[in-house]
């Protein structure tokens, strides 16, 4: 199976707050010095946080009041449908609420290994996602626009969606990457893409890629879960790899844009627009 098909990754920080591994281990994986350990992921949701930056995320579009969600034209949905789920049924079945389950560490934050089944934006409501930029690739494809990528130096076109600005969101991060020094913008000479109607592969789940607000910068430079994972042993844990420099992740987070290096299956060439988890903070 190709690196490509195999769709999105996931992240490592400890839902208790327990380091994961002795010191000495994460040093010989990671690189002395390299890595800090990931901060806990916390117990809940904070509700109106959550609320909060969904609505900031897509103004205009839905209210929320009380557990429903009502679209402009009519259409609501459960905000919390009060079910309790394993990491398994969160990538699965989420409801709206469970989208905000982890909070998502930025490139601030610095070189961190996240921790089991610690996955900020991994976790997504289908439907949700479907009502923001169509239920099929016809519908999506209405609003697909090329985006010129590294024009001087990479001189590749990409496609992702108009919706949200999506298009210019990437341009920016495209001009930005070309003006840094070289030993950075090579890192997006030769892109993975953007739009394309896919599941995630051995899902029958709607990769990100399917809306167009997904983007893999390189598939060169990628490290990937699956590949690095004990294949005797599929519960063992996952040894975290990465090549993408944060000054790059942070680029793309500026914009909107959150990565797939801080997911514990993690996809490190991954980028999708998620500005309700760059926007949700718990208090303290």
């Amino acid at each position: 199976m190709s690196h490509w098909a195999l769709g999105e990754r996931q992240e490592m920080i400890d839902h208790s707050g327990r380091w994961l591994l002795p010191l000495a281990i994460l040093l010989a994986i990671c690189g002395a010095g390299r890595f800090a350990y990931a901060t806990d992921a916390g117990d809940g949701v904070d509700q109106p946080a959550a609320k909060a930056a969904l609505l900031k995320a897509y103004p205009g579009l839905f209210t929320i009041k009380g557990n429903v969600l009502t679209w402009t034209d009519g259409t609501t949905m459960v905000w919390d449908d009060g079910k309790a789920r394993d990491a398994e049924a969160l990538l699965e079945s989420p409801d709206i609420e469970d989208m905000f389950r982890y909070v998502y560490p930025t490139a601030a934050a610095g070189a961190l290994v996240p921790a089991d089944d610690f996955d900020p934006g991994r976790i997504r409501n289908e439907a949700f996602f479907e009502k923001l930029y169509g239920k099929s690739a016809a519908e999506v494809g209405k609003h697909i626009a090329n985006v010129k990528w590294l024009p001087k130096l990479a001189k590749k076109t990409v496609q992702v969606t108009r919706v949200f600005g999506i298009n210019d969101r990437l341009g920016k991060v495209s001009d930005a990457l070309e003006a840094m020094p070289a030993e950075l913008s090579r890192y997006g000479l030769k892109p993975g893409g953007g739009f394309v109607w896919r599941p995630i592969a051995g899902t029958n789940r709607l990769s990100v890629h399917s809306f167009g607000a997904a983007f893999d910068i390189n598939v060169g430079f990628s490290d990937y879960w699956y590949n690095n994972r004990n294949k005797p042993d599929p519960n063992a844990h996952i040894p975290f790899k990465n090549r993408i420099p944060l000054e790059i992740v942070e680029l793309f987070e500026k914009n909107g844009f959150i990565w797939g290096g801080r997911w514990y299956h993690y996809d490190t060439m991954h980028f999708e627009y998620r500005p309700e988890l760059l926007l949700y903070k718990k208090p303290g």
